[in-house]
């Protein structure tokens, strides 16, 4: 078995966490070779088999997320293999691989519960979301299962929730909401904002508190951005994006690579801090913050006039642009404390040379007020509401 078998990749990450272990069958040694280099590159964890037989041991002896298998092999068949993996898992999946589709074979990998058939030479991009979409579904399958073997109800609840987690993260896609800027009657940036399809986690805030709870805030934070650098890589032409960070996100290790996927597009990147949470809880903010800087990225704080922990993020962080707290924009044109505050911050940052974004601005009344005030940069469904990319502002 030693001679026909590729030894295990690494399957743990810099950040300590298993990857998605792949087992990918060929005997086309310079296919299986590339084969591993790619998904490596995706973060996965790799083995390999050239033959049927060992393939079918390998199985049975480890558990794998994906198996990826072509389907004419010397000694036992892809066919076989799928079938061996069924009668010990029903849930891990199979994806099959061939450069002569046949109706029998296609029958058989449908019959046997095969996740996809693929034909050589393989689509880089239809690989990619094929492994994606079979790791998410494995570690559902899996969620489910632990919850059907809980005896205790603590135990129950948090497998529950990290399903929820999963399906959410599963499901998970990035809407826009327009900046503009009323001077030049412009779209300057665009806020990127977490969103999902999976129902029943669909609210951002529902889906960081189960983050927050399940201790998976870096696992989120990693899929929003990678969504926003997908995003990006199919639109050189956007302006600018704001990307929100948790302040937990500032102590993930992987916000500073510069092979992280956003740090590609770090120069056109605002980090938007947003969440109310002190920054003393992460160390060494000042040297994080100046870290990111020198990749790059303006960061920008959101909530200023929000009270003690806005003001406190401004001081801090020293951004190189601010949000006003939407509490401060509603109803500003009824409300002569809120127009005194808004005034005093507007002229702090002119004073600071530091641009200023009004956020949730909702009437035209709002927004005359803050253009008297010296406001120009707006955000909010006056002008657009959030949504797929990308929604086109009336200005």
């Amino acid at each position: 078995m030693d001679a026909k078998a590729g030894l295990a990749q690494d399957r743990l990450s810099q950040d300590g966490k298993p990857r998605p272990l792949v087992l990918v069958v060929d005997d086309d040694e310079n296919f299986a070779r590339s084969c591993v280099r790619v998904l490596q590159t995706w973060g996965y964890g790799v083995q390999t088999a050239s033959d049927g037989g060992t393939a079918i041991e390998l199985a049975r002896a480890q558990q794998f997320d994906v198996v990826l298998t072509d389907i004419q092999l010397p000694s036992y068949s892809g066919l076989d293999i799928l079938r061996a993996v069924r009668e010990r898992d029903r849930d891990t999946p199979v994806v099959l691989m061939t450069g002569g589709p046949g109706l029998d074979s296609a029958r058989v990998a449908v019959e046997w519960g095969a996740l996809s058939y693929l034909i050589k030479p393989l689509s880089m991009p239809q690989l990619r979301d094929v492994l994606s979409r079979a790791v998410q579904m494995h570690r559902v399958a899996i969620r489910e299962r632990r919850i059907l073997n809980c005896t205790e109800e603590h135990e129950r609840e948090m497998e529950a929730m990290r399903l929820r987690f999963d399906r959410a993260l599963a499901g998970m896609w990035t809407a826009f909401q327009p900046i503009v800027s009323w001077s030049r009657k412009a779209v300057v940036a665009y806020e990127a904002l977490m969103r999902t399809t999976y129902t029943e986690l669909s609210s951002p805030m529902e889906i960081l508190k189960t983050a927050e709870a399940l201790n998976e805030m870096s696992t989120l934070g990693r899929k929003t951005r990678g969504l926003v650098a997908d995003v990006l890589r199919k639109h050189p032409e956007l302006p600018g994006v704001f990307v929100n960070l948790h302040v937990l996100d500032l102590a993930d290790e992987d916000l500073y690579s510069p092979h992280a996927p956003l740090s590609e597009f770090a120069s056109r990147i605002h980090l938007e801090i947003t969440e109310r949470m002190a920054l003393e809880t992460i160390p060494d903010i000042r040297e994080r913050v100046a870290h990111l800087r020198r990749l790059g990225f303006r960061i920008a704080v959101d909530d200023l006039g929000e009270g003690y922990s806005g003001l406190n993020s401004f001081a801090e962080l020293e951004p190189d642009v601010v949000k006003l707290d939407m509490t401060l924009i509603r109803g500003i044109d009824t409300t002569p404390t809120k127009r005194k505050m808004v005034h005093a911050l507007a002229a702090l940052c002119l004073e600071l040379e530091t641009p200023l974004v009004a956020e949730g601005v909702e009437t035209e009344a709002e927004r005359n007020i803050l253009v008297d005030l010296g406001a120009d940069l707006f955000q909010g469904y006056l002008f657009a509401k959030p949504g797929a990319p990308f929604p086109v502002p009336r200005i």
